[in-house]
């Protein structure tokens, strides 16, 4: 049983459905969102669903990891792939909105909120890419032989 795995996917897993959790509840009770601003937590059901599901693939390995399960680590390698497409695709809308205010004048020339460009899908995915480094090359390695 690899012990830094372990706490990693223990701690993603417990992080990702607080996140998701509050940010579910942002969206749900109108009161809670203005405060949430302050802490750049949008008020994002979906969003908070999803990462949620994340959460739930880290919380999963890291039972699979305590219980030294065979493939129990590619539970881990999942979650952090998740969560790395789930950031690309923040980005890749946020590029997409600042496009089309640009070219379009969507609002007005304005800048955005922080809480629309940092964001916890984005930020979150920061340990991933440094779990990525750190284990890829053996997840990589694994999936050649098999």
């Amino acid at each position: 049983m690899s012990t830094r795995k372990l706490v990693f996917s223990l701690g993603m897993g417990i992080v990702y459905p607080i996140l998701g959790i509050v940010q579910i509840l942002g969206g749900i009770v109108p009161g809670l969102a203005v405060s949430l601003n302050v802490l750049f937590i949008p008020a994002d059901i979906i969003q908070g669903f999803v990462l949620c599901l994340i959460g739930a693939v880290f919380l999963y390995g890291a039972a699979e990891i305590h219980q030294n399960r065979p493939g129990a680590e590619a539970f881990l390698y999942v979650g952090m792939l998740l969560s790395l497409i789930f950031c690309v695709i923040t980005l890749i809308d946020l590029g997409a909105q600042g496009a089309n205010a640009v070219l379009f004048g969507g609002d007005g020339g304005s800048s955005w909120p922080l809480t629309q460009v940092i964001i916890p899908i984005i930020y979150m995915a920061v340990p991933s890419v440094i779990g990525s480094y750190a284990w890829g090359r053996k997840f990589f390695s694994d999936l050649t032989e098999a």
